[in-house]
């Protein structure tokens, strides 16, 4: 479907999928969640890239600026919770 397992092994990805879940509402630029999540702003911009290309996050374009949100698939809503669940918070790992 998206890969979901695949990232959510990436600490980086986990990271950027649970500031998401907890803030389902939010829509931000790479440099705001990178700040966020105490990431760097080239790794979050390609990990961004990468979950809105798999459908984890909506990529938001308005003129110049690029900004993410929270997918709206339900299925996949629920797929994401209980992974959290079962692995709330990781030790760092790099993708």
């Amino acid at each position: 479907m998206t890969g979901l397992k695949k990232y959510m092994k990436s600490a980086l990805y986990h990271k950027i999928i649970k500031f998401f879940a907890e803030h389902p509402g939010s829509i931000d630029t790479s440099r705001g969640i990178a700040t966020w999540i105490g990431e760097s702003i080239p790794r979050t911009d390609k990990a961004l890239k990468e979950l809105a290309k798999a459908k984890i996050l909506i990529s938001h374009v308005n003129r110049n600026t690029r900004a993410y949100g929270f997918t709206t698939d339900k299925k996949l809503l629920s797929l994401i919770s209980v992974r959290l669940k079962r692995q709330p918070d990781m030790k760092k790992r790099y993708h």
